[in-house]
């Protein structure tokens, strides 16, 4: 029995998970906000992430996720996200990431199964997961509003009969994206009362769970939003002042088709934005990589969870330098703080 499989049969023999005789399922730490700071367990946290959309979309890539876990830690990453509803598949196919969801908005179990998976696996490494129900790239596989309701419905059903709590959740990404959004209800006009709609749904089945909506960099729609608790923006936006605020999404420094490559320009300025979020306790971000998220890549072998290489050529392809600085100047994780490494 490999390594993963016993991971997976050990954490289901801690589960009592509905079990005949009606005993719930054990609930992970509690992830939340107060006065606009993050808290796990009771405990303030810094988050530092990685953005690993496409983890959910085979037994095989959750599995690789999960056995990476224990690296991301030890370097300092204690936040990761993961979707329902494919990022950019990237290099060679941008279409190729997965759909968890029906036409009328069912969740698909064997995906609710991996996303529970995951977040207890991150849970027992006291990380937090960001856990992103819907995107542009995928929501015409909902035929119509009534099934984009219904998935929400029940994924927020999931975290909150599972009692998987060391989650918040990005109920849409890019909201008002200018090209690519299929239904009404993820685009302006009358945009908060629309996301009003969406977090009323989530919240009316999982009203303990954080929740918000990722405005389109490009639109202008607010990144306040009726009902959120959480202010989500990404790439190059304004870091909002007050609040608990996430970046779900760095902008890229390496290139789809040449991901895990960055000349010294990238490295300087990824450098400069991590020093930012570093003096930020009500902000966090996602690092967002192409080498981690792409499903083929140029190598053939993403989405890649592993550090990899140091990223400075097409044979040292890898996110090797957030890793690396993290480690270095933030230290690794152990619940519910960094450790500073003992100097030699």
């Amino acid at each position: 029995m490999n390594r993963f499989w016993l991971t997976v049969l050990t954490a289901l023999a801690c589960l009592p998970a509905m079990l005949p005789g009606g005993e719930e399922a054990a609930p992970t730490r509690e992830f939340e906000v107060r006065e606009g700071l993050p808290y796990l367990a009771g405990k303030p946290v810094k988050l530092w992430g990685l953005r690993c959309n496409n983890a959910l979309m085979s037994p095989a890539v959750t599995e690789r996720l999960i056995n990476n876990l224990d690296n991301m830690t030890a370097h300092g990453i204690n936040f990761i996200s993961v979707s329902l509803q494919g990022t950019n598949g990237g290099f060679p196919d941008v279409n190729a990431g997965p759909n968890a969801y029906t036409s009328d908005g069912r969740l698909i179990p064997a995906f609710a199964r991996r996303l529970e998976l995951v977040v207890r696996e991150a849970d027992r490494r006291g990380m937090v997961v960001c856990a992103v129900l819907m995107m542009p790239r995928k929501d015409e596989f909902l035929r119509d509003e009534s099934a984009i309701r219904r998935g929400i419905e029940e994924t927020g059903r999931l975290f909150s009969e599972r009692r998987l709590k060391n989650v918040f959740v990005n109920l849409y990404q890019e909201f008002n994206h200018p090209l690519r959004v299929d239904h009404d209800i993820f685009r302006e006009p009358d945009g908060a009362a629309k996301k009003a709609r969406l977090t009323g749904w989530f919240k009316a089945v999982a009203p303990d769970i954080e929740v918000g909506i990722c405005p389109n960099h490009q639109t202008g729609s607010p990144v306040d939003c009726p009902g959120c608790e959480v202010k989500l923006f990404h790439e190059a936006m304004p870091i909002p002042e007050a609040g608990f605020a996430v970046n779900t999404e760095t902008a890229d420094r390496d290139l789809s088709g040449n991901e895990g490559v960055f000349n010294r320009y990238h490295i300087e300025s990824m450098h400069k934005e991590w020093e930012t979020y570093r003096h930020l306790p009500h902000a966090a971000m996602l690092f967002r990589s192409p080498y981690v998220e792409d499903v083929r890549g140029r190598q053939g072998t993403g989405p890649n969870f592993e550090m990899g290489g140091g990223g400075t050529g097409e044979s040292d392809r890898g996110v090797q330098p957030y890793f690396q600085w993290l480690l270095e100047n933030v230290g690794p994780w152990k619940f519910p703080q960094h450790v500073a490494r003992e100097s030699k």
